[in-house]
């Protein structure tokens, strides 16, 4: 059974919960941001304004509990403190707010080789992109180029349509597909990663704004980053933001997580994931094969008794079954906390690996209230954890 102040939290926030996060609310947070481009080291600037402009007009600034840092502390990431204009915090949540993209290398005449800011997961295939360009003049990023990114054994380069400008260095150039609702069921196609995990993190931002708790909220710049062995070759953005803070009791981390049957290259084939769309929000204990982050067992356990008590609330969170789950801002998360979260909702494509990428708006739903619900987590666990370490200092 949960501590009965935990169960009288839990009830407390509901009303704030189903005021705030709402099908139509989330709806028009993911497409805003699905919808903006944003490379990363660019993302901020790109995706910043969007974001805040969203906060700004549903008032979330009104009561002066909320407080938006466009460049926190010089990062180039964009941050949101709950509570007080404090910065440190004892409950923290990321979603990254950048997408996979690529560098431009000389024309060959033809078409530009690329070099992946990402996890290039495309091995065949033709996906619609753009090329954008910082205009000193305009102090903005301008589109300059449509065309297609080409991946042929995996290796990618871009295409431009006739009439284009010529790229150079400087230049980025992202896959881009129009946020739509196909069925209108709640299934979209757009570039989820990470949109929905940013808006989830925005409207529980305005819940937990209002119920005066105290947290940090930040969307790093740099998650995807260039790929490589080593976990600290991604996830940078988080990196800068949490070596500028004490550590807290709790962090939580948010990305688009594996649907089942879109297996990851790391898998080396494996378990198919169990999670589905529409099937509500997940939760993993681990991410890339332990590689990332690592929950510590009673902590899971803690989440795992607030899962049940919530799907009387109305939430629906899926429990993974230790298949593959994406690293993401854990990685440098965890070099400050082992106390750490893994939350997520099921993407299917999110690198446009095998076509244009999916998810669900219910799922997204589902996530933005489990954030919201988990920070009854935060004194709980601060409490529980001087009992498991046996006290002391």
């Amino acid at each position: 059974m949960l501590p009965i102040e935990v169960e009288h939290a839990l009830h407390d926030l509901r009303p704030r919960v189903d005021r705030h996060i709402t099908r139509d609310r989330v709806r028009r947070y993911f497409a805003a941001l699905a919808d903006t481009p944003a490379p990363s080291t660019a993302a901020a600037v790109m995706r910043g304004p969007v974001l805040r402009q969203m906060l700004q007009e549903d008032g979330a600034f009104a009561g002066g509990r909320l407080h938006w840092h466009a460049d926190f502390r010089g990062t180039g990431s964009a941050v949101l403190l709950t509570g007080t204009p404090e910065p440190a915090k004892p409950l923290w949540y990321f979603a990254h707010l950048d997408t996979i993209s690529y560098l431009v290398q000389p024309s060959d005449g033809r078409h530009y080789p690329l070099i992946p800011f990402c996890f290039h997961m495309i091995a065949e295939g033709a996906r619609a992109a753009r090329a954008y360009r910082y205009d000193f003049a305009r102090k903005a990023y301008v589109a300059v180029a449509e065309g297609q990114l080409v991946s042929v054994a995996h290796v990618p380069s871009f295409e431009p349509l006739p009439g284009a400008l010529p790229l150079r260095a400087g230049d980025r150039v992202v896959p881009v597909v129009p946020f739509n609702e196909p069925d209108g069921d709640g299934g979209v196609i757009a570039h989820v990663d990470n949109a929905g995990g940013v808006a989830a993190l925005a409207l529980a931002a305005c819940v937990l704004a209002e119920a005066n708790i105290e947290a940090m909220l930040a969307f790093p710049d740099e998650e995807e980053g260039p790929r490589g062995a080593g976990n600290q070759m991604m996830g940078r953005g988080g990196s800068r933001i949490v070596n500028q803070l004490p550590p807290p009791d709790l962090a939580v981390v948010a990305d688009v997580q594996q649907a089942g049957g879109d297996r990851h290259a790391d898998t080396g084939g494996g378990i198919e994931n169990s999670t589905r769309l529409g099937a509500g929000a997940v939760l993993a204990e681990f991410s890339s094969l332990a590689r990332g982050a690592v929950t510590p067992p009673h902590l899971y356990e803690m989440a795992r008794y607030v899962s049940a008590h919530i799907a009387a609330l109305g939430v629906a969170l899926q429990e993974s079954n230790n298949a593959y789950s994406s690293r993401s801002d854990d990685v440098g998360v965890m070099l400050r906390t082992p106390n750490i979260l893994l939350l997520g909702f099921p993407g299917v494509n999110r690198h446009f690996d095998h076509g244009e990428p999916r998810a669900h708006l219910d799922d997204v739903v589902n996530l933005a209230r489990t954030l919201a619900y988990m920070s009854v987590l935060q004194p709980w666990w601060a409490a529980d954890r001087r009992i498991v370490f046996g006290g002391g200092t």
